[in-house]
């Protein structure tokens, strides 16, 4: 293997050698076993990270273009990994109160952060496809791993049922594409709707040893006509089904409640914040990199979707009574938001959606942090009322799950405040008025279900005696760094807000 090829996927290769390693110490150790396992996964999520210095950009693409290492796929990287991280520490409290085997959730979540790095990086659908499938099996166990729950083995039964029908919707529209396309090279795509290129010459062009086979010349260009509109457009409507699906956007969210809630909260937080955003990088490679919104008005779908998103998921949230279903429907509706900006088709928007999706995790991963804590052995206490009066009795915990929500709510000097205003002003410049009239609209219903649990917490006498345990000091280093970055980017955006930028605009330039 020629060293760049393997430059680009040396991230995911350390990913794999740490969960291997993971697991054979679970396997063999016996003393401290819990605490190896966590060591060996945090040096392995630290490994990769600095093993992303050797692919500073400009990097050729690798495997025959199937892979770009590029601002765009380097941004993720870091939120992946940085999320992982954040699990990893959180989680471990969690894993002892609940008898979990420690080496094993370690092992699926690097596997699966993994998947998540290939997703972002994919230059081509199967590619892509695998890293979206290597993810969703470490997930699907993960949604089960409190085996001895019955609701966690309900989430997990509905996941892995629901998850392979949208594997299905979008495995069924990559085989479309190839058809209408003689291709799964998303940039070579790109260059047959655009410059009206064949898959003959294009694959000339990148030196491909296949040029010039009559298999990969597509059925139009065959015929001697251009491409099939009807075959195209039904492509792009099942991979939209089933990236949708994984992002929790409506009307494709319907298992998103349930699983959120049966999951183990760590895998929840984990569920609601890398895999969406791993979806969402496969989504923006795909939709804003390939397809030519000129031709196929795919941002209308997008509108319509978002539109549903928003207002599915913050009405449903209003009638919620546990926390863990209530920031489930939230996760739809801040999909919504992002779907706002992308809808903008615009370099703004893709940067918007990329800022957005940090601001999310940094808040929404936090507040799940302080879920996982208070719930107690078996997670008895996730009900909004166990809530009350947290304000007198923990005021570290209150104080930062209050912030965790202004921002869910985007009060103005937090996180959630920027990203929705970056989201907002992409669509505005791009004449959306409507959506954002509605997507502030929704912002309004937010505040109240958010509001409800900040007066739980500090105006309502408690109903029944629940107990606080100590936090540890890992998990007061998840969240003082979870609160300090959502309070930190509300007053100094650039450096996050310029990566974003430079990685959009790449994005854009390879259009």
């Amino acid at each position: 293997m020629p060293t760049r090829e393997l430059i680009s996927v040396l991230p995911e290769a350390i990913l794999t050698l740490a969960a291997t390693a993971v697991m054979l110490l679970a396997a063999f150790l016996r003393a401290r076993r819990e605490a190896w396992c966590a060591g060996v996964a945090l040096f392995g999520l630290a490994a990769a990270m600095i093993s992303l210095l050797w692919q500073t950009p400009p990097q050729p693409p690798a495997f025959n273009d199937m892979i770009r290492v590029d601002p765009f796929s380097m941004f993720f990287h870091l939120l992946f990994l940085g999320t992982a991280v954040l699990i990893v520490l959180s989680s471990a409290s969690y894993l002892r109160r609940e008898r979990l085997p420690a080496g094993e959730f370690y092992a699926l979540l690097l596997f699966a952060t993994a998947g998540m790095g290939l997703m972002a990086a994919s230059n081509d659908l199967v590619l892509g496809f695998i890293g979206l499938e290597i993810s969703s099996l470490s997930s699907y166990v993960l949604a089960g791993f409190r085996r001895h729950v019955a609701t966690s083995s309900e989430s997990a039964l509905k996941y892995f049922l629901l998850g392979s029908f949208a594997t299905a919707f979008l495995l069924y529209g990559i085989a479309l594409m190839y058809g209408a396309m003689g291709t799964t090279r998303i940039t070579t795509i790109q260059a047959i709707l655009r410059g009206g290129l064949n898959p003959i010459t294009a694959q000339n062009l990148a030196g491909e040893a296949l040029a010039g086979s009559a298999v990969l010349e597509p059925v139009a260009a065959q015929a001697g006509r251009s491409v099939p509109a009807a075959l195209l457009a039904l492509s792009i409507g099942l991979i939209f089904v089933g990236l949708a699906f994984k992002i929790s956007a409506a009307p494709f969210q319907v298992w998103t409640p349930d699983v959120y809630q049966g999951a183990p909260t760590p895998v929840t937080a984990f569920l609601s914040t890398g895999a969406k955003a791993a979806a969402f990088a496969l989504f923006l490679r795909i939709f804003f990199v390939a397809l030519d919104s000129a031709l196929y008005p795919w941002p209308a779908l997008i509108w319509a979707c978002g539109v549903l998103s928003m207002f599915v998921g913050n009405l449903a949230a209003l009638w919620q009574s546990n926390l863990k279903r209530l920031l489930a429907y939230s996760s739809i509706a801040h999909a919504g938001y992002m779907l706002v900006a992308f809808t903008a088709n615009s370099a703004d928007g893709v940067a918007a959606v990329m800022f957005y999706l940090v601001a999310y995790t940094l808040m929404n991963l936090g507040a799940f942090v302080v879920v996982t804590h208070l719930g107690n052995q078996g997670e008895r206490y996730v009900e909004v009322t166990d809530y009350a009066a947290l304000g007198y009795r923990s005021p570290l915990l209150a104080g930062c799950l209050s912030i965790f929500l202004l921002s869910l709510i985007g009060i103005p000097l937090t996180a959630g405040f920027l990203g929705k205003f970056y989201a907002f002003r992409a669509a505005v410049q791009a004449d959306l008025i409507g959506l954002v009239v509605l997507a502030v609209l929704n912002s309004a219903i937010a505040s109240y279900y958010y509001l409800r649990i900040l007066v739980t917490m500090y105006m309502s006498p408690a109903e029944r005696e629940v107990p606080i345990e100590p936090a540890s000091a890992a998990l007061r280093w998840v969240l003082g760094l979870c609160a300090a970055g959502t309070l930190l980017l509300g007053f100094w955006p650039r450096p996050v807000l310029a990566f974003a930028i430079s990685a959009a605009q790449w994005l854009q330039g390879t259009r």
